[in-house]
């Protein structure tokens, strides 16, 4: 257990390197910080802290900086939170609920607004429309050769394909077919609707069965398109104005992470509770993303994951603000949400 002078230093240290991104000495401490104890003690101090594996030397002869075990320790037990100026937090409703439709907006709007608050790159994740349930399909006629069918999941996700027909067809039977389909295909997951249901379906209303296997084809292609995670990336360029990334080796590798579709995914997604969780270098479970850290926020109703929102950068990041931005988004976030689906 590390005693409060140890810790007080331990903050000094990291609040040091995350605005500077220099390593920091016992006299860089001792002149910017008010510590109350001498160079020498700070030193001594900083010597403990190394063996306990908070700090690490990068380079002979040159400062501390933060291990991932330093953050971690920080952003659980005495990181302060930073309060959003309240012009921010009006601009944040408003923009909000200006542009709230289907869920995939609001998380693809909300990372925007992560990225310019943070200046971090900010990640949207809209979930997979294959684990999604069927909540409701409605056929609207537009013409006497065309209908809109609407295709709403549980997780708000909503598809309008326009079908063509072949022969003309009336409204009411139009509404008959909707209200079958709605009886049949209504709870069942994406993946649950499988070629012998078309079939059974299709023989139970064979009077309509060619535009059964129609709409059900249509319900398919449509939600097919965006079956795999959506990811909405904003802030990309932000990584130019962090001395991390003037080595443009490492400005490339963070840009080839970021095109890594499959394996933000995976990553992102692996937080399936509901809150905030902050993932520091190491503890990330892909190579690829030991340098980096996210803050990751899990946005769910009941059991349902309705989607995600994470912020990367390097461990050198200013979780304060970070973490602050995000509660503040989330709030708004979840109070739209309940809103919507309760």
């Amino acid at each position: 257990m590390l005693n409060e002078r140890k810790l007080k230093i331990l903050q000094a240290i990291i609040q040091d390197y995350i605005e500077t991104a220099a390593p920091v000495g016992s006299r860089t401490l001792s002149k910017r910080y008010d510590l109350g104890v001498s160079p020498a003690t700070i030193r001594n101090e900083m010597a403990d802290l190394e063996d306990l594996g908070f700090i690490i030397q990068p380079h002979t002869s040159a400062g501390r900086v933060p291990s991932d075990k330093g953050y971690r320790l920080y952003v659980d037990q005495f990181m302060p939170l930073k309060k959003i100026e309240a012009i921010e937090q009006d601009c944040l409703v408003l923009y909000l609920l200006q542009e709230i439709g289907e869920i995939e907006q609001l998380l693809q709007y909300s990372s925007r607004i992560l990225s310019q608050l943070t200046n971090y790159a900010a990640i949207g994740l809209a979930p997979q429309v294959k684990e999604s349930r069927l909540e409701h399909i409605q056929l609207v006629p537009v013409d006497s050769n065309h209908m809109v069918m609407i295709i709403i999941t549980d997780n708000g996700i909503i598809k309008k394909p326009v079908i063509r027909l072949n022969d003309e067809i009336s409204d009411n039977n139009i509404q008959i077919i909707s209200n079958f389909l709605n009886d049949r295909l209504h709870g069942l997951s994406i993946k649950n609707i499988e070629t012998k249901l078309i079939k059974a379906l299709s023989k139970e209303l064979t009077h309509f069965s060619n535009l059964i296997e129609k709409i059900i084809f249509e319900i398919f292609q449509s939600l097919d398109e965006i079956s795999n995670i959506d990811i909405f990336l904003n802030g990309v360029m932000n990584i130019f104005n962090l001395p991390e990334y003037n080595d443009i080796l490492k400005a490339k590798s963070f840009l080839k992470l970021l095109e890594e579709k499959e394996l933000l995914s995976s990553l992102i997604t692996s937080f399936e509770e509901g809150g905030l969780s902050i993932s520091i270098g190491s503890e990330n479970i892909y190579e690829e993303v030991k340098d980096c850290s996210l803050v990751t926020a899990t946005y769910k109703i009941d059991d349902t994951i309705l989607g995600w929102l994470s912020v990367i950068g390097p461990t050198r990041m200013d979780y304060s603000t970070v973490v602050s931005v995000m509660n503040q988004v989330s709030k708004f976030i979840m109070e739209l949400l309940n809103n919507r689906y309760r």
